[in-house]
């Protein structure tokens, strides 16, 4: 400052023009160099995350003039169409209506003041002021309200269109200041109050201050409307529709030329100290020790005009505009694309060189990361779109292509090196694998290659023993080659391909990629079903899927951080569960494993992750996980993610319903008696990842414990018993702390007839009428028993007779019984008997594989159901007549009661098809039974039927394994026979 000063008295003293221009520039320089070293920037501007609101979110409208923070946390938006208040979640919108008194739902300007009240001034005047949710309206003023504040006295200042200037004092007095009083103008913009007390009014024709009830007009101050003032290096510095001015001890001084003809609607000194600057028509600058940054519609602002600019808790950034609203903010993620340099936002591969470069593989060419930002000057191959990158032993980076093959780049020079006419299988090459001795193994879409300087290409595809030719990964362990495939894995050992099962895991066939632990002797397979684990040691395999609770099948890549934890790539965002869980899960230990979710709001362009190519991600050198996505490289610090957990989000109880009513909100609710439905509803204000926030509740007098909700924002009880309640509920981010707890405190009245005084009152009543029924009944029983002795001694004799008839009737009558038993059980035989055969009809049948069906499915164990058909037996009936048929058809049922076991149901199912019924028989031991009656039937000498008859049969058989319905059974078994029947007859066939 001291230099400042000595510098404006020489360029005074100089009285050529040329001169003063020069050295106001070089202070101008000199102060600015000041300013940006003060600054603390994490982010270049571009780097933030960005989204966005309209009234498609539910704004009630686009134009958002002001934007607040109370202390409960919620953040307010003043529009033309009301205030609207934000939880993170949805938007809850105050206008024009008895609760807040104001008469006209247009809001204008919003004020946090010292006392933490939130002022509101909009049109026709309308002021209200917002304290710990509860709606206070203040008389209006004349004019249209601009701008309101508030000071440590509780006053309130408001700034008004035409009319000046308005304090309103604590005692409900105010005064008016206006061009009469000394103000430039009576139209009153912005206001911002002072260490001193003294309070800076921007006019739309310059600048006044106010102190101690005397309002002057600040010399040399701009003359064109002053739109918002803050203080910046403890400098004041005024915002007009001509630029940025900075306060000198002279005057006012010009800064920033660039912005020298812009309108300045904004200004907003954030907690690195950085100055944001909100214009008219050109989006939002800001000025840190970036330099001077710009955001625009171009890169996602919903209007490039800038009404309001406000920091939250969080230290987000939100920007009211014409168009909606905007927020800038820290995300784990952080995403490179073409608007900071990418070739093209769809990468399929990024590698991690060994001098601490990042290339990166897009659809048009690579491009290299390093020291902090993407090289322009190394950008390759920008006509061709790369699937796979490798390092070699000397530093050399392949460059495995779509199709064209493989690119070498050494020392500056990028050269082809090997193509379809120098041997590849094909020119789509997806996984690259050099080795230390100068050989490469290439995985491309049509199979496996293998490069040796100086010696000719070998290829290998699935008639060499290859499960698959389209290669997707290629990783070696102790010389054994592993290779990765659209249907599964295949390993070169010893010159031998050996396929490794894995449809057992959930039907497993694609394996995208190979993750190593050499220290735990554990392989990681990222699959179409979950996340595979492979033993190194035992060869044991097991499955980490949907089963144990990950939300989908398929992962593209598997990467370990430096903190314990396995991330995965897939088509819906990136995963982070623990190495620990997912451990636990394929030894068996636990059957569940939580996971974190990452996706667009967490800062990726694109929540798509892209596969089928590697490497598709990497652990970089710092630490951070990179991905290749079809929306840029996407990047995280897993370091970082505590940062995210710190801020704990306050919670707030939003809504109480009682039989689906809302009720006011207040520290004790009184419930009535038919209060059967009470529901709570509450929101944790916390913005940066307000769908990752969970809760816990808990009633006290009906909990016994905390209970987790998750992310769900209500709790809901019925039926509850009369009495005194104390409801409260938590918020917390992910991995980070409860915030203090949110009460209120119900009381549930009783019925009258659930006093104690109606139930003491009705025990007595009862127990006397309980004496009184004991008394009567004992009486009553007494008078009973002497009739009762009466009547059975007169009644005793008459059954003496009657029952020395009744003995001879009942013996006559037994005989009787005995003999329709005997033909019922006759009848019963017959009715469940083939008349032909002998065996079981199809009824009984039925009835015995309902009830075996049952009974496999309940003791586990298999039962097999045989279909046995005669060979053309229509021919024999029409050749030696029906009679020969009979007869066959006796000798066949005959041979298969031959075979049959005791617990076996062999049946005649209809016409020549018979049945045999096989329970805990495994279906290899039913098919060498069926076969054995299938030959002796064909062996048979049926001379005695007829002359030159030869009678074979056609056998289906099915097991029950994985049924749940006979029905399924017998579809099976009657499938098999006529499989049996289309293979030429005179076969056993399974299905």
């Amino acid at each position: 400052m001291a230099l400042m000063l000595v510098c404006i008295k020489f360029i005074k003293s100089i009285s050529a023009k040329l001169c003063a221009v020069f050295f106001t520039a070089l202070l101008l320089s000199l102060l600015f160099t000041f300013s940006f070293s003060a600054s603390a920037a994490t982010a270049a501007l571009t780097d933030y995350f960005r989204e966005s609101w309209s009234t498609r979110q539910g704004l009630p409208h686009n134009t958002i003039n002001s934007i607040s923070q109370t202390p409960d946390g919620y953040l307010w938006f003043a529009t033309w169409e009301g205030v609207a208040r934000y939880n993170g979640r949805e938007f809850k919108v105050f206008g024009r209506e008895q609760q807040t008194g104001l008469p006209d739902s247009g809001i204008r300007a919003l004020h946090l003041d010292p006392k933490g009240r939130l002022l509101l001034g909009g049109s026709r005047g309308g002021l209200a002021l917002l304290q710990d949710q509860q709606w206070r309206p203040v008389d209006p003023v004349s004019s249209l309200v601009n701008e309101v504040h508030g000071d440590n006295q509780g006053r309130l200042w408001v700034g008004t269109e035409g009319g000046g200037l308005f304090g309103l004092n604590t005692d409900g007095s105010r005064q008016q200041w206006t061009r009469h009083h000394g103000l430039p103008s009576n139209t009153v913009y912005s206001l911002l109050h002072d260490e001193q007390g003294g309070l800076w009014v921007g006019t739309a024709q310059g600048l006044a201050y106010l102190l101690n009830g005397k309002l002057t007009a600040v010399a040399k101050s701009p003359t064109s409307p002053v739109f918002a003032l803050a203080f910046y290096n403890k400098t004041l510095h005024v915002a007009t529709e001509r630029g940025l001015y900075q306060q000198q001890a002279d005057g006012f001084v010009l800064v920033q030329p660039e912005l020298q003809q812009t309108a300045i609607s904004r200004l907003l000194v954030d907690h690195h100290g950085d100055l944001w600057i909100g214009t008219v028509e050109e989006g939002i600058f800001r000025l840190s020790n970036y330099g001077l940054e710009q955001l625009t519609v171009r890169h996602g602002m919903p209007n490039n005009r800038v009404l309001g600019i406000y920091e939250d808790r969080e230290h987000s950034i939100w920007l009211g505009t014409n168009g909606g609203l905007f927020r800038l903010r820290d995300a784990p993620f952080s995403t490179l694309s073409t608007e900071q340099g990418l070739p093209d936002n769809f990468v399929r591969t990024v590698l991690q060189h060994s001098d601490g470069g990042i290339w990166i593989g897009t659809a048009r060419g690579v491009a290299r990361y390093l020291h902090g930002k993407l090289q322009p000057e190394l950008q390759l191959l920008p006509d061709q779109s790369v699937l796979s990158l490798a390092e070699t032993a000397t530093g050399d980076v392949l460059i495995g292509t779509y199709s064209s093959g493989v690119f070498r780049y050494s020392k500056g020079q990028l050269t082809k090196l090997l193509n379809r006419d120098t041997g590849l299988l094909s020119n789509e090459v997806r996984a690259i694998l050099p080795l230390a001795d100068g050989a490469i193994w290439l995985g491309t879409a049509q199979g496996l290659n293998h490069y040796q300087p100086g010696k000719p290409m070998q290829s290998y595809t699935t008639r060499e023993g290859l499960t698959a030719d389209f290669v997707v990964a290629l990783h070696l362990i102790d010389d054994v080659l592993w290779v990765g495939t659209g249907t599964g894995v295949t390993r070169l050992i010893n010159e031998t391909f050996q396929p490794l099962p894995l449809s057992h895991l959930d039907q497993t066939e694609y394996a995208f990629d190979f993750f190593e632990q050499r220290e735990q002797n554990l392989l990681w397979l990222a699959t179409d079903r979950g996340l595979v684990r492979y033993r190194l040691d035992t060869a044991e395999l097991a499955l980490v899927g949907r089963k144990a609770g990950l939300p989908f099948d398929k992962i593209f890549q598997v990467q370990a951080d430096l903190h314990g934890n396995l991330w995965l790539s897939s088509n819906r965002g990136i995963l982070r569960i623990s190495q620990q869980d997912a451990n636990a899960v394929a030894e068996g230990t636990a059957t569940r494993i939580s996971y974190d979710l990452y996706g667009e709001s967490d800062g990726m362009l694109s929540a798509q992750a892209n596969g089928g190519s590697n490497p598709a991600a990497i652990l970089a050198q710092d630490g951070a996980l990179w991905f290749a996505t079809a929306s840029g490289v996407s990047r995280v610090q897993p370091k970082r993610l505590a940062d995210f957990a710190e801020a704990t989000p306050p919670v707030v109880l939003e809504e109480l319903l009682v039989n689906g009513v809302a009720q006011k909100i207040d520290a004790s609710i009184e419930l009535s008696p038919d209060s059967d439905r009470v529901e709570l509803h509450f929101a944790g204000l916390g913005y940066v990842m307000p769908g990752r926030i969970r809760y816990r509740s808990q009633l006290l007098g009906f909990d016994a414990h905390w209970l987790d909700k998750g992310q769900q924002n209500f709790a809901e009880y019925t039926n509850l018993a009369p009495g005194r309640y104390e409801f409260q509920v938590q918020a917390a981010n992910p991995g980070g702390q409860w915030s203090s707890a949110a009460r209120i405190e119900l009381i549930k009245h009783p019925y009258w007839w659930q006093t104690g005084k109606f139930q003491w009152l009705t025990a007595l009543s009862s127990l006397a009428l309980v004496l009184l029924l004991v008394y009567w009944r004992i009486s009553s029983l007494r008078h009973s028993e002497q009739r009762l002795k009466r009547q059975v001694a007169e009644k005793t004799a008459e059954l003496q007779q009657k029952a020395n008839s009744l003995q001879a009737a009942d013996a006559e009558k037994s005989l009787l019984l005995e003999r329709l038993h005997q033909q019922t059980l006759a009848l019963a035989e017959q009715a469940r008997q083939d008349g032909l055969t002998g065996l079981a009809n199809r009824r009984a049948f039925d009835e015995v594989l309902s009830k075996e069906f049952i009974r496999s499915q309940r003791l586990k164990q298999p039962l097999v159901l045989a279909f046995i058909d005669i060979d053309h037996f229509k021919q024999i009936n029409d050749t030696w007549s029906h009679n020969a048929g009979d007869l066959a058809l006796v000798a066949i049922a005959e041979k298969i009661r031959q075979h049959s076991r005791v617990v076996d149901c062999a049946a005649r199912w209809g016409g020549e098809e018979f049945a045999l019924l096989m329970p805990s028989t495994t279906l290899e031991q039913a098919q060498s039974v069926c076969e054995r009656l299938r030959h002796e039937i064909m062996q048979l000498d049926w001379q005695d039927i007829a002359d030159g008859i030869c009678i074979t049969v056609s056998i289906g058989v099915a097991i029950s394994e994985d049924l749940t319905d006979a029905k399924q059974l017998l579809f099976l078994a009657d499938q098999a026979l006529y499989q049996a029947k289309q293979q030429g007859r005179n076969r056993v066939c399974s299905a």
